[in-house]
């Protein structure tokens, strides 16, 4: 498979020795994601999945802040031109995480806010900063859960912790994520790069086949993962379009 055309400029590839990096480069923006992002990271990832020569991926950000979730301006923009069917590129991008055959990385740092919290939930394995902090934002924003998250979080961190963040709208430390199991390692802030760079590399160290055979062997069933993010994104966009969250979005642009 040739090295997808990545559009928005805001999505870089590094390929390394048997592992391939997929790096936001929007720091500006907070890596806040648009459609063409979205579309260039569902790209990155079927490329990872289909190159013999990559064991594993990393997903990592530019910046003092992983994902800021989506660009707002962007996304009420789709919503106006699309009407239901706004979600539909970041969703695309799920898809594509969620069945790739492979192990996924992510190294957070910051603030991992929105779908910079629930992409974690279709990665294999989840390096943090001491200094990152989980929040969803869902409900502050008069929206409800998306990428499945209303279904695998409870699973993941049980229904007190899922509550918490998305019922209660509270935010995660990397030491409680970690506790709560929805992280596997935390690393001072300047070695985040290091370490989570020698995880990769050592999990390319490991056979290509055990390592698809065993992740396929943990696999949970996508089809009800997919069922499920179907269902959140048809609620979502009711809110999405709903005058309550259109005022709450006009005074956060406003802001």
């Amino acid at each position: 498979m040739d090295k997808p055309n990545l559009n928005s400029q805001c999505v870089r590839l590094t390929e390394h020795d048997g592992w391939l990096e997929i790096t936001l480069t929007r720091p500006d923006k907070l890596n806040a994601f648009t459609r063409s992002m979205y579309q260039d990271m569902a790209a990155a990832v079927n490329y990872f999945d289909a190159n013999d020569a990559y064991k594993v991926a990393l997903i990592n950000a530019q910046g003092r802040a992983f994902c800021a979730g989506n660009d707002i301006g962007d996304f009420l923009a789709a919503a106006e031109e699309s009407g239901g069917n706004a979600a539909d590129t970041a969703m695309l991008f799920i898809s594509a995480l969620m069945q790739v055959s492979k192990p996924t990385v992510a190294a957070v740092q910051g603030n991992a806010t929105g779908i910079g919290t629930t992409l974690l939930l279709h990665t294999d394995l989840v390096i943090a900063a001491d200094d990152a902090r989980l929040h969803t934002a869902f409900i502050q924003l008069g929206l409800v859960p998306e990428a499945a998250s209303s279904l695998l979080l409870p699973r993941l961190i049980g229904r007190q912790n899922a509550s918490r963040l998305l019922l209660a709208g509270d935010s995660l430390s990397a030491a409680e994520a970690q506790q709560m199991g929805l992280i596997a390692y935390v690393a001072p802030h300047d070695e985040l790069a290091m370490q989570a760079a020698a995880l990769c590399t050592k999990i390319a160290g490991f056979s290509a086949a055990a390592l698809t055979q065993t992740k396929r062997l943990m696999r949970e069933d996508l089809a009800e993962i997919q069922q499920q993010i179907d269902v959140e994104k048809e609620i979502f966009m009711e809110r999405l379009l709903s005058p309550e969250t259109q005022a709450i979005f006009k005074k956060f642009m406003h802001k």
